[in-house]
């Protein structure tokens, strides 16, 4: 994609990205430098950049997309601007068209040096290594009027790195949400995780097994009876990235991608209960990155609830003696159930 004159120069003199390594799920804007390398002073240029997948164009409120400050070459002041920027993007083709300008043909202050950044949001589930960023379109003008013409590239400098943020968010009002992660971590304190393996079409219900790590790549349900809101890293192993971008373990199906169905059991809150309900068929749903649905095989129901193996039903609040025996989910003895801990006494499933 190119905009030069015919008679524009060639030259070695060549626009870049700088080196950075992206973090996938940070939820602050990432930046990276746009850097000309040259050999004179040039008072304008444009390019094309292509924003590969996994990676968007950061829009948040406060935040700056593309801009330049007192650190690039541009000569700048804020009360006095000698060079406009601007910033198009394509959304269909993902191309983001920068172009900086002089109204009085000012020449930047070094032959080479930074001359804008571009803020970026990396999916916590981008594939780690080096992303490939086309720039092309590229030209550079000096303050005569000249129009230079250095060669399309394609940048491999930019990485997305190996380790990975990720929010869970459980509200308080719901209790249940679910989940899938691109790594391996601990159970947060407050937070329940469940894999789906086992149902009951009479009784319309999923029997939970109780998980005490979220692995890599697995859907769960989650449970939380106070409301769960963190922040969990880890390390992504990229040679696991499932294709097509989605995951099917049990009876839960979790989305890497953001997946659409109209087939399944949707999580929802209907009439003041959350569980999972039969998808209408007609309505398209969207399942976000980082969450799952249900689709288990020859399932006659309209909804299902939650119990555990053990056949108990609900969640109660502890009422009985404390001299009892109390069990977790997988049937050990423990003395004192943490504060959001769901365990077994008297053969009824209670929580702290």
């Amino acid at each position: 994609m190119s905009s030069l004159s015919a008679w524009a120069v060639s030259t070695v003199d060549k626009l870049y990205l700088s080196p950075t390594t992206l973090t996938p799920g940070e939820t602050e804007t990432q930046y990276v430098s746009l850097v000309i390398l040259g050999n004179r002073r040039y008072s304008a240029y444009n390019l094309d950049v292509t924003i590969p997948e996994g990676v968007e164009l950061a829009y948040d409120e406060g935040e700056e997309d593309v801009y330049f400050d007192n650190n690039c070459i541009i000569p700048y002041s804020k009360g006095n601007p000698k060079h406009q920027l601007a910033a198009t993007y394509t959304a269909e083709d993902r191309n983001l068209r920068i172009s900086c300008v002089s109204t009085t043909n000012a020449e930047f202050t070094s032959e080479s040096g930074v001359v804008c950044y571009i803020g970026l949001v990396v999916s916590t589930f981008a594939k780690p290594g080096a992303l490939s960023i086309n720039l092309s379109g590229q030209a550079l003008t000096t303050a005569d009027g000249t129009q230079y013409d250095p060669a399309d590239a394609t940048d491999t400098n930019i990485a997305i790195g190996t380790a990975a943020k990720a929010t869970l968010a459980v509200s308080a009002a719901n209790k249940w949400s679910t989940c899938i992660l691109p790594f391996a971590t601990a159970l947060p304190e407050g937070l329940k995780a469940y894999t789906c393996d086992s149902k009951d079409d009479d009784k319309q219900v999923f029997y939970l097994s109780d998980a005490s790590s979220i692995e890599a790549y697995t859907p769960y349900i989650l449970y939380s009876e106070s409301g769960y809101t963190g922040t969990l890293t880890g390390e992504v192993n990229a040679s696991q990235y499932p294709a097509g971008g989605k995951v099917a373990q049990g009876y839960l199906t979790g989305a890497v991608e953001a997946q659409t169905t109209n087939e399944g059991y949707i999580l929802q809150k209907q009439s003041g209960v959350v569980k999972f309900y039969l998808a209408d068929p007609s309505k398209t749903y969207t399942i976000p990155a980082g969450k799952c649905w249900a689709t288990p095989p020859t399932s006659t129901a309209q909804s299902y609830s939650f119990d555990f193996p053990t056949a108990v039903k609900g969640i109660a609040e502890v009422t009985e003696s404390k001299n009892k025996s109390r069990y977790d989910l997988s049937g050990i003895m423990i003395d004192a159930p943490r504060s959001g801990q769901l365990f077994i006494q008297d053969g009824k499933t209670y929580v702290k």
